[in-house]
């Protein structure tokens, strides 16, 4: 459903998602009622126009079904998904996959499952703009492959004869040589040696320079958020809990679980590295029925936490946090 809207309208962003929230019926009853699995739980953000916004957290916590939903991959149990383009307001929940598709994208994980190893390059990037009824065709496929850094003479290649890395590229510039709006960009280096992730990264951030592309960046790597990202959104089991600028999110973490996600990861400097770790989780992973999503495995829990769910309050100016500790 795609809603008209004033040309020249004040509302910045580009992606609006407002109490989002997908369960699964995971099979079987306890005391008589099914069983639900909730992958996300009343999950609300907003990314602006030419904005990465890193989404960050352990497997599980909801990170690629916040991403599948907002391209209308997955129907939610509840919620609103909005895309804004420069006159138009979509509604991803109500719309069809290939509306939606006119303006959003995907960069998947793994580029050896996600593109025909057997297609040329060239008609990788070549079908959709031909189902699009897309005119300058070539001009924009090269347009593509500079812009992800392959040489031409690749386009005659077949995908099996590519690299990792160049199967990576390849899956960028399919999404992008469409113009969209918003792309999401699920785990895109976690299939790759260190030394490439820079140069994908480096990509990302050009497409959005040069296109005006804004990015969901899923990942469980905080350095790789760190590096790319203007907001980071921090899910634990489905739940936001906590959002803000980049830098203060790394620099400054609030919630117990952002520190431990930080504390987790080895200390460059030679100084930090004999400093005891300020914050130990528990490992064990158990979803309570009530009270904060994080009270079992966290180190500063007491009773209010085990009753009541702290909501996301701005403790600093855009960083928010859901935690009694604030």
């Amino acid at each position: 459903m795609v809603t008209r809207l004033p040309v020249g309208s004040t509302e910045d962003y580009r992606v609006r998602v407002r109490n989002l929230k997908v369960y699964f019926a995971t099979g079987g009853r306890i005391f008589g009622k099914k069983h639900l699995t909730k992958a996300l739980d009343g999950v609300t953000l907003t990314i602006k126009k030419r904005e990465i916004m890193g989404v960050v957290g352990e497997s599980g916590s909801g990170k690629t079904t916040l991403g599948r939903v907002t391209l209308g991959l997955q129907k939610p149990t509840e919620g609103e998904v909005y895309i804004k383009t420069d006159n138009e307001e979509i509604n991803v929940v109500k719309s069809k996959v290939k509306v939606v598709g006119r303006y959003a994208q995907m960069i998947y994980q793994d580029p050896y499952s996600s593109i025909d190893p057997i297609m040329r390059v060239y008609d990788v990037l070549a079908m959709p703009l031909k189902y699009r009824k897309e005119e300058n065709i070539e001009e924009k496929i090269k347009e593509a492959m500079n812009l992800v850094e392959l040489p031409l003479e690749l386009l005659e290649n077949r995908v099996y004869q590519l690299s990792g890395g160049q199967r990576q590229r390849l899956s960028i510039a399919r999404a992008i040589i469409v113009d969209p709006e918003y792309v999401v960009a699920d785990e895109p280096t976690t299939m790759l040696d260190a030394s490439l992730k820079g140069e994908i990264l480096k990509i990302i951030k050009d497409a959005r320079e040069k296109k005006g592309i804004s990015f969901m960046l899923i990942t469980h790597e905080l350095p790789i958020a760190k590096i790319i990202s203007d907001k980071i959104t921090v899910l634990y089991l489905g739940k936001v809990v906590e959002i803000g600028r980049a830098s203060d999110v790394i620099k400054k973490p609030l919630h117990p679980y952002t520190q431990s996600l930080i504390e987790a990861y080895p200390k460059i400097d030679p100084s930090l590295r004999d400093k005891p770790k300020e914050i130990k989780i528990k490992i064990d992973v158990v979803r309570p029925e009530k009270g904060c999503v994080f009270y079992p495995r966290c180190p500063f829990a007491h009773d209010r936490c085990k009753e009541k769910e702290p909501e996301l309050k701005e403790i600093d100016q855009d960083h928010y946090v859901a935690c009694w500790l604030y």
